[in-house]
């Protein structure tokens, strides 16, 4: 019994491991993906290679054995931020199988620390035995996030009234006003992000999973980030991500105060330069109830529902302030 790192002479027993269970929805403990959509994520052995062999890749692969059975396995993103995201946890459909994933699950937040990262997220379906899994490892939930599926392969076009353009490197600081605008204290709490990260040239680690958009962000590539503004106020945001193999290509939109025919027009703009081959899928949080309007209105039908998770491993210190004091 025993969690570890995977190496090379786990290729064949994991790839097989997560490709049964994942077709299993009692199996899966966490998941950027909705069940219906996870094997459409992870799509076979290739993407295990670089991470098991030692190579440049941003995923790690943590296994839990008994007995030199593999009973729970984890794919771990490392981003450009002091951060790890559970991408994928699956564990056997049995009791043993939920404490075989706990013990990962516990690992993995150790090794992380001990890495120097700040955080560990996961997305959780809303169940009670992935809820209890991460609760017990010490993670907390942040929010609530809904999949959405587009029932046709594209949208039609935006309006003529939609003034959206390219985001640019500059307009960072109009990115982040608009994020602290329309996300709740809690959720902000919990990501900790930046001005540096939405600089759409550089890292922008807010465009990567599990912040603005969902996904598994080694399945899917950036393709256009619009922002819609006016009289020097940003009112809209869109992302559009170009599915890889097998993974579906992703939206996210958001709109000030509540515009559900701003977020549609923004949709429709953000899915413009996707291939239609696959299907468009948009993950809406609970507090962006006006988006799941616009998306229901354009014929999308509800997924899933996850939950948010995550770890804090690094503690806030106060910064020091000082206070003015009256000479006399």
């Amino acid at each position: 019994m025993g969690v570890r790192a995977a190496g090379p002479l786990d290729l064949p027993g994991v790839s097989s491991y997560v490709d049964r269970v994942i077709r299993d929805p009692a199996a899966i403990i966490g998941c950027v993906l909705p069940g219906p959509l996870a094997g459409r994520a992870f799509a076979g052995w290739p993407r295990l290679v670089p991470a098991l062999f030692g190579l440049r890749s941003r995923m790690r692969v943590w296994i839990e054995t008994t007995g030199g059975r593999v009973r729970s396995a984890a794919l771990v993103y490392e981003g450009h931020r002091p951060e790890w995201v559970v991408l994928l946890l699956v564990g056997d459909p049995t009791p043993e199988g939920a404490d075989a994933a706990f013990r990962l699950l516990s690992s993995l937040c150790a090794a992380a620390a001990r890495s120097g990262m700040h955080r560990v997220f996961g997305s959780v379906p809303d169940e009670a035995r992935p809820r209890e899994t991460f609760f017990q490892a010490g993670f907390y939930s942040y929010t609530r996030e809904t999949w959405f599926v587009s029932a046709g392969p594209s949208l039609p076009r935006p309006s003529a009234e939609l003034a959206a353009r390219t985001a640019r490197s500059v307009d960072a600081h109009d990115l982040f006003r608009f994020y602290v605008a329309t996300t709740p204290h809690a959720v902000q709490r919990a990501e900790q992000l930046s001005v540096h990260d939405f600089d759409v040239d550089r890292s922008a680690g807010a465009f990567d999973p599990p912040h603005l958009i969902g996904g598994n962000p080694l399945g899917m590539r950036r393709s256009t980030v619009l922002l819609d503004r006016a009289d020097d106020r940003p009112r809209g945001l869109a992302v559009g991500f170009r599915g890889l193999e097998r993974h579906p290509h992703v939206l996210k939109v958001r709109s000030a105060e509540g515009d559900v025919d701003r977020a549609r027009d923004l949709l429709r703009a953000a899915a413009r330069g996707l291939p239609a081959d696959r299907p468009l899928v948009a993950p809406v949080r609970s507090y962006e109830e006006h988006v799941a309007r616009a998306l229901l209105s354009e014929g999308a039908k509800e997924s899933a529902t996850a939950m948010l998770f995550v770890k804090e491993l690094a503690v806030r210190i106060e910064e020091p302030a000082l206070a003015p004091v009256v000479v006399r």
